[in-house]
């Protein structure tokens, strides 16, 4: 196994990180990295997701939402088709923070190929992308927030 994470501050309440980042449907105006979500917030749900990473083209897959604590917490896996060979858990969990949110992002890498994925650095590519969305969604929340959308 293998776990990556970042995070960021958000100078807004967790309520308003949540409802951006269960509003799938504006990814496109802040996310340069998850372009689209489709799906349902609720356990057992399919997500359809497409990513962009920095270098290369999007990627498209599905997860099954695993986690969701309002406010708090979303979780989703994918993977490979064969189970076992190589796979994903990947999160955001909303911490408050002197005043604001933490938003911390984590993935965590299971199977047989994770060694092969790390030596072509694939894993630390991710960790790249996930890091390239931390400050489009602090400066997303923070304008909705200054707007006056909540805290």
């Amino acid at each position: 196994m293998r776990e990556i994470s970042t995070y960021v501050d958000v100078d807004a309440g967790p309520g308003l990180v949540w409802e951006v980042l269960t509003d799938f449907t504006r990814y496109p105006d802040w996310n340069p990295y998850i372009r689209a979500v489709t799906g349902e917030i609720q356990v057992g749900a399919t997500l359809a997701l497409q990513t962009q990473p920095a270098k290369g083209r999007p990627v498209n897959f599905k997860a099954r939402v695993t986690a969701v604590t309002e406010g708090v917490e979303i979780r989703w896996a994918g993977g490979l088709p064969i189970p076992g060979l190589f796979g994903g858990d990947h999160g955001f969990a909303l911490n408050p923070h002197n005043g604001g949110t933490r938003v911390v992002q984590d993935e965590r890498f299971s199977g047989l190929l994770v060694p092969v994925m790390s030596s072509i650095s694939i894993i630390d590519r991710t960790l790249e992308n996930f890091e390239r969305m931390n400050q489009p969604l602090k400066e997303w929340v923070e304008a909705k927030a200054s707007a006056g959308a909540g805290r």
